[in-house]
């Protein structure tokens, strides 16, 4: 299978501290190369709820240099999923002083594994059962995108729609009657009614074409 799974949230947001710093002042390449395996890992856990290690990155070029202070953010989305392997694109900014600066971008490939290192199908728990994989937009932090959440959210939106429909109903049913309401069509049988000059045969015709109670 080749379905994506776009993230609406950064993977992984975090502040560069001096520990993270090389000699030169500038954040050190491998702190990078690591915070980038743990948000395209993070990714990978929205399709397999199981172990995964890291196989593959391909090459990474750093346009700009991270320095201490700056607001580290990783985007990450799965743009592959094969049999045992997921693919992620990883995209890396920082945030200095309101200026987002992009940074550098890789993708790098996972493998679904038990926890003696033996390949498992993606979707497979560590306990051995299956779940399919969630191919939906997804946030890690405020809403995991699964079929729950959407369902939830469609509800909310559909109970907004029913609740209207039902006071618009309720409103046909105080001003035509129930049958009216039933129709959604307003009774027209009142001004025949009111027509004093029509005879008493064609007023007992109107009567008889309507059912509603005036």
């Amino acid at each position: 299978m080749s379905d994506s799974v776009k993230a609406k949230c950064p993977s992984l947001v975090e502040v560069m501290m001096p520990e993270h710093e090389n000699p030169s002042g500038n954040i050190f390449g491998g702190v990078l190369l690591s915070k980038m395996d743990i948000a395209g890992a993070v990714a990978a856990r929205q399709v397999h709820p199981g172990r995964v290690v890291t196989v593959a990155m391909d090459s990474v070029i750093f346009k700009k240099p991270v320095l201490r202070g700056d607001l580290l953010i990783c985007w990450a989305d799965v743009v592959k999923v094969g049999k045992t392997s997921i693919t992620t694109k990883i995209r890396v900014e920082v945030n200095r002083n309101g200026e987002i600066i992009p940074v550098t971008e890789a993708e790098a490939t996972y493998v679904a594994v038990k926890a003696d290192g033996v390949k498992v199908p993606v979707g497979t728990k560590d306990d051995g059962t299956f779940v399919a994989p969630n191919l939906t937009e997804y946030c890690v932090a405020c809403n995991d995108g699964s079929a729950d959440s959407n369902d939830k959210t469609d509800g909310a939106d559909g109970g907004g729609k029913s609740k209207d429909k039902s006071k618009t109903k309720d409103k046909n049913s105080k001003k035509h009657g129930k049958k009216g309401a039933d129709k959604h069509k307003p009774c027209q049988c009142s001004s025949k009614k009111k027509d004093k000059k029509k005879s008493k045969k064609k007023n007992k015709k109107a009567k008889r074409a309507c059912s509603c109670k005036d």
